[in-house]
């Protein structure tokens, strides 16, 4: 890691966490307060209470998942020229399944039933599943209960991030300049995994599944705190993620296009 990632990671965990930033700032001030620094006090807790207010009313969040939601169009028809299907992993709570000894599932298993159900329509298909040796471990398990045989999928569970699941898995794969791979994840996931994989030599046809917006930019003011701060958590995580990718080479997309 050099330190251009380090500084990345440093600054970016503060705006991705930005209510963890806000907490900091209100600590500072309540700090400064109790030392009798009452104009510096005063400025650290309004900049802290002025950031809660505006992530309570404005979706800001929301609305930075809707526009990766959207940047991709909803494949209607399933691409029959297409080699493979490639599903990129993170369905699975891994604490709560190791605590519970069976998978557990996290809000994005919705991409892993669609991937499922396309992978037995199509039986030709390469199958393969991305992710770590506990998402492999799960996946098994899963496909197996889903009803596809999981011998039919190569598994890659050597990576940490999606960064390292595009370069192991076209290690395993090998992809070929003119062929097609659907590349399958959450739709606010899949701007920055189609930038990394078209890097690691994937001709991807990007299939957007499991969505968690209604695609439009609502006016939901008032949406509240928690959702919003939610939102804003994974949608930043993916901007950041893009900027880093297309500023360190690992894409030659900023944002990723269609």
């Amino acid at each position: 890691m050099d330190i251009f990632e380090s500084i990345y990671r440093f600054f970016g965990w503060w705006i991705i966490e930005i209510d963890i930033f806000f907490l900091a700032l209100l600590l500072m001030g309540g700090t400064f307060l109790i030392l009798n620094k009452k104009k510096w006090g005063r400025k650290f807790t309004l900049a802290a209470c002025l950031g809660f207010v505006f992530f309570g009313i404005v979706p800001i969040g929301l609305w930075s998942i809707v526009a990766l939601e959207n940047r991709f169009p909803k494949v209607e028809q399933f691409p029959t020229e297409a080699k493979g299907m490639i599903l990129l992993g993170g369905s699975f709570d891994e604490m709560t399944s190791k605590a519970r000894n069976e998978p557990a599932y996290n809000l994005t298993v919705g991409k892993l039933i669609r991937f499922v159900e396309l992978a037995k329509a199509n039986p030709d298909l390469v199958l393969a599943y991305a992710g770590s040796p506990f998402e492999a471990k799960m996946g098994q398990i899963e496909f197996k209960a889903l009803g596809l045989d999981p011998s039919r999928v190569v598994f890659e569970q050597n990576s940490k991030n999606t960064k390292e699941n595009a370069l192991q898995s076209a290690l395993l794969l090998h992809p070929k300049p003119d062929e097609k791979w659907v590349l399958m994840t959450s739709a606010y996931h899949l701007p920055r995994s189609v930038g990394l994989f078209r890097k690691a030599g994937f001709n991807v046809i990007p299939f957007p599944v499991d969505y968690h917006t209604t695609g439009k930019y609502e006016p939901w003011f008032f949406l509240g705190l928690r959702l919003n701060l939610e939102a804003w958590a994974a949608g930043s995580r993916e901007w950041l993620g893009m900027l880093m990718n297309y500023l360190m080479g690992r894409s030659d997309e900023l944002y990723p296009s269609p």
